[in-house]
């Protein structure tokens, strides 16, 4: 698939490349709401999580279906694959999240420890760890090869829906129902940060890398000294988180500073899922306004607005590795290839 699905590719390519309608495909055969979709992070293959219960997936290439993973008992509400894409990761209202082997498509590990519905789980960039957060208010890291909880968070005071781990892997994001989010170091259970300003449930968080040349801009808008805006540094490192929240906003933080930079108003209804695109310029975000919007972050608006993407909410997003694809997921019970 050539780069121009996203938007094409010409001179000013670093603009275009990001998502527009209409929909390359549809994919249905989920029985209830799609509540999380997953990339691969080396072949054209999806998975989809749904309150049906089942992981279902797909080829985004040929639209077609592949396969259906069970063994939840209630609905799942994320699924992630590791780094390598060999193992799938699942959670449930169920209280287990599961590991899945991709070449077997067995469940290999079923890891039990939350005291209530589990509603997201990640890797670490290694891939030999994973966390996941909890209605019980918790935050849990597991051993992929054991299976066994390592090691436990807690620091909020009701549901945590989401969590994000930097791309070094050296800290991690969760925030929930209590409006703040959370910034952990990863080898610490003692928060690091903690950044207020949502005004209702958050329900996504996301980190990404600073675009070149970006910091200066985003610092004077957010009303940084001139002084302070001189001694930034310019290189892209894991500076940024991006947050959607009920309260219809997305934001961007600073979470070394614990700084919000950026305030998006484009949503008419809950913001249930953000992605940074890879050149750090945008920020993706979908809404159950049924919009998938792309927000630049230098210009501090929304530039791109896919209306109507889904006949219901909209639930999740990912891209590819590629960057050539967003797929997004919904109450409609499709997925949708872009």
């Amino acid at each position: 698939m050539s780069a121009s699905r996203l938007g094409g590719v010409d001179g000013n390519s670093d603009s275009r490349n990001i998502p527009k309608g209409p929909s390359k495909s549809v994919l249905s055969g989920h029985r209830a709401p799609v509540m999380s979709v997953a990339v691969h992070p080396v072949y054209s293959i999806i998975a989809s999580a749904s309150e049906d219960a089942t992981i279902k997936l797909w080829d985004y290439e040929t639209a077609q279906y592949e396969r259906t993973l069970k063994g939840h008992t209630g609905p799942v509400l994320c699924v992630a694959f590791d780094p390598s894409g060999n193992v799938l990761a699942s959670c449930s209202t169920d209280m287990s999240a599961k590991l899945w082997d991709m070449t077997t498509f067995q469940c290999t590990k079923t890891m039990r420890g939350h005291d209530h519905t589990i509603s997201a789980i990640s890797f670490m960039p290694a891939g030999d760890q994973t966390i996941t957060c909890s209605r019980d208010q918790t935050i849990k890291c597991w051993e992929v090869n054991t299976g066994y909880c390592v090691r436990t968070y807690s620091g909020h005071s009701d549901w945590v829906r989401c969590i994000a781990i930097s791309g070094n892997g050296e800290m991690f994001a969760s925030a929930g129902n209590d409006q703040t989010i959370i910034i952990w170091k990863t080898t610490s259970t003692q928060p690091f940060q903690t950044l207020r300003g949502h005004e209702h449930v958050v329900e996504t968080v996301a980190f990404g890398k600073r675009a070149a040349g970006s910091a200066a801009v985003i610092a004077a808008a957010a009303g940084a000294s001139t002084a302070a805006i001189l001694s930034l540094p310019e290189a892209s490192d894991v500076v940024y988180l991006a947050s959607g929240s009920r309260d219809r906003s997305v934001r961007l933080w600073d979470v070394v500073q614990a700084q919000c930079l950026r305030v998006f108003t484009a949503h008419e209804n809950w913001v249930r899922s953000v992605v940074f695109h890879p050149n750090g310029k945008y920020i993706i975000s979908a809404s159950d306004d049924k919009t998938i919007r792309v927000m630049d972050i230098k210009d501090g608006r929304c530039m791109r607005t896919i209306s109507e993407a889904h006949a219901h909410f909209i639930t999740s997003i990912a891209l590819s590795p590629s960057n050539t694809v967003l797929i997004s997921g919904s109450v409609d019970k499709n997925i949708s290839v872009w």
